[in-house]
C-alpha cells in the first residue's frame, strides 16, 4: 500500500508539472515568433529598404530608425518585434508573385508600428493572463483531489478562454494595420491589390488545422468579413491598377533566385530553372553550381551575367565570393573591389572584401591593416554586425595584437548576449591602452549584464 501511494504521489506530481509546461507554453505561445536563422545579403537587404522607405517616410518614421532583418526560413511570415524592428521571411519573398505583395504587408507591419500595438499587446496578454492562471489553480486543486479529467480540462478551458480574448484583440489590431497599410499605400501611390491578394489568401487558410497554416495567416487572423471590407476599401484607391515598375519586377525575381539558388537543392533548382538565358535562371544555376564545387562552370556562368550588366555590383560580389569559399581568396580581392567601386561603403561588400584579405594576409603586414581599416568602415555603418568583430578579432590575432583581438571577440560574444563577452573583456583590458576607446567599451561589456 506504500508503494502504491508513493506511485501515486509521483504520478500527481509529474501531471502536475506536465499541466504547468502546458500552461506556460499556451500562454506565452500567442506572441512568440518561431525560432530561425538570420540572414544577411546585401542585395536582398537593399530590396526590401527599396520597397520599405517610401512607406516609412510616408508614415512619418524615419528609415534609419526602423530596423529591417531577414529570416531564413521558407514559411510565409513577416512580424514587428523588439520595438520598431521588422522581420522578413525568406518565404515572404518567395512566395510573393508580385513586390507589391511585399511592399503590402511591409505597409501592414508599419501600420503595426505607428498604432503602437507591440506595446499594448503587451498589455494585452497580461490581461488574458488571469483566466489561464485562475484555471490552471483550480485545476491543480481537481488533480490533487483524484479527479485529474477535471483538472486537465479546467487548465485547457481557461486557456482557451485566454486566447479567444487575446484574438478578440489582435483582430481589432488587424484591422487598425489594415486601414494604416491602405492609406500608405495610397499616399505613395503603389496599388492595394498585392496586400488584398495576400489577405485572400490568409482567410483561405482559417479552414485549415494550425498545422498546415503559414505562420502570418496564424498571427494575422483574418476573416472573411474582415477580408470583403478589405477588398472594397482597396477598390476605391485611385491606384488599384498601378503595377510595378519593371525594374522591381525584375530585381524581385533575381532576389527570389538567389535565396532558392542558396537554400534548395542543387538538383532542385536544376529543374526549377532548367538551361535557359533568363538572368534569374543563370543566377540561380551559377549559385547551384558553385554549391556543388563546379568552380569553372559556376564562374562561367557569373561573367555571362556580367557582360550583360557590368554595373551590377551583386554580380561581382557573387563572384567574390564563390573564389573565397572555393579557397581563392586572393582572386576573390578584384570582384569585391569592383563591387565596392559601384556600392560604396557597403558594411557586407567591405567585410567579404575583408575575408578575402585576411585569408591571404594569414602571416600579417599591410593588408591585414587594410582589412582592419575595411572592418572598422563596415562597423560605422552596420554596429551590431557581430559577423565583423569576429573577422576583426583574426585580422588583430594575425598581427599578434592580442588585445585588440580579444577586445573583438568581447563584442562579438555581446552581441548575442553571450558571457564570454566578460571573459575577452577582462583579458582586452589588459592589454589595451586605458584612454582608448576599446578599453572603455570593454569595461562597458564587463559591466553589463548577461
Amino acid at each position: 500500500m506504500v508503494r502504491w501511494r508513493l506511485k501515486a504521489a509521483r504520478r500527481i506530481a509529474l501531471a502536475l508539472t506536465l499541466a504547468l509546461t502546458l500552461a506556460m507554453a499556451l500562454a506565452t505561445s500567442m506572441l512568440a515568433p518561431a525560432s530561425a536563422m538570420g540572414l544577411r545579403d546585401a542585395e536582398i537587404e537593399e530590396l526590401m529598404r527599396d520597397y520599405t522607405q517610401p512607406l516609412m517616410v510616408a508614415a512619418g518614421l524615419s528609415p534609419d530608425v526602423v530596423g529591417l532583418t531577414l529570416i531564413n526560413d521558407r514559411n510565409l511570415n513577416a512580424f514587428v518585434a523588439m520595438g520598431q524592428n521588422i522581420f522578413i521571411n525568406t518565404g515572404l519573398i518567395l512566395e510573393a508573385e508580385q513586390p507589391n505583395m511585399v511592399i503590402g504587408v511591409m505597409a501592414h507591419e508599419i501600420g503595426h508600428i505607428t498604432g503602437g500595438h507591440l506595446a499594448r499587446n503587451r498589455d494585452a496578454m497580461s490581461r488574458t493572463k488571469g483566466p489561464a492562471v485562475l484555471a490552471t489553480i483550480l485545476g491543480f486543486g481537481s488533480m490533487l483531489a483524484g479527479n485529474a479529467e477535471a483538472g486537465i480540462a479546467l487548465i485547457t478551458g481557461g486557456q482557451q478562454v485566454s486566447q479567444r480574448m487575446y484574438l478578440t484583440h489582435s483582430r481589432a489590431q488587424e484591422a487598425s494595420a489594415d486601414v494604416t497599410a491602405l492609406q500608405l499605400l495610397e499616399a505613395t501611390g503603389q496599388s492595394p491589390n498585392g496586400i488584398v491578394d495576400m489577405m485572400d489568401n490568409m482567410a483561405a487558410q482559417e479552414i485549415l488545422n494550425e498545422v498546415y497554416q503559414d505562420p502570418y495567416a496564424r498571427s494575422h487572423p483574418v476573416s472573411r468579413s474582415r477580408f470583403n471590407a478589405y477588398l472594397e476599401a482597396a477598390s476605391k484607391s485611385p491606384y488599384a491598377d498601378t503595377p510595378d515598375s519593371d525594374e522591381m519586377i525584375f530585381r524581385h525575381k533575381m532576389v527570389q533566385a538567389k535565396i532558392l539558388g542558396f537554400t534548395d537543392d542543387p538538383e532542385v533548382t536544376f529543374r526549377r530553372y532548367p538551361n535557359e538565358d533568363t538572368k534569374p535562371a543563370i543566377y540561380a544555376r551559377a549559385i547551384a553550381m558553385h554549391r556543388q564545387a563546379r568552380l569553372d562552370e559556376s564562374l562561367a556562368l557569373i561573367d555571362r551575367l556580367i557582360a550583360d550588366d557590368p554595373d551590377n555590383a551583386y554580380f561581382y560580389e557573387l563572384k567574390g565570393q564563390v573564389y573565397y569559399e572555393s579557397g581563392r581568396p586572393h582572386d576573390g580581392l578584384a570582384p569585391y573591389k569592383k563591387a565596392l567601386s559601384l556600392k560604396p561603403d557597403e558594411p557586407l561588400l567591405l567585410i567579404g572584401l575583408a575575408m578575402c584579405q585576411i585569408s591571404t594576409g594569414t602571416h600579417g603586414g599591410e593588408i591585414n591593416h587594410t582589412a582592419i581599416g575595411n572592418l572598422r568602415t563596415a562597423l560605422r555603418h552596420d554596429p551590431q554586425n557581430g559577423g565583423a568583430y569576429r573577422q576583426l578579432s583574426k585580422a588583430y590575432g594575425q598581427l599578434q595584437e592580442v588585445a585588440y583581438a580579444e577586445w573583438a571577440l568581447a563584442e562579438y560574444y555581446a552581441l548575442s548576449g553571450r558571457p564570454a563577452a566578460k571573459k575577452h573583456a577582462r583579458k582586452a583590458m589588459r592589454g589595451l591602452p586605458e584612454s582608448s576607446v576599446e578599453y572603455l567599451r570593454a569595461r562597458d561589456i564587463l559591466a553589463a549584464e548577461f
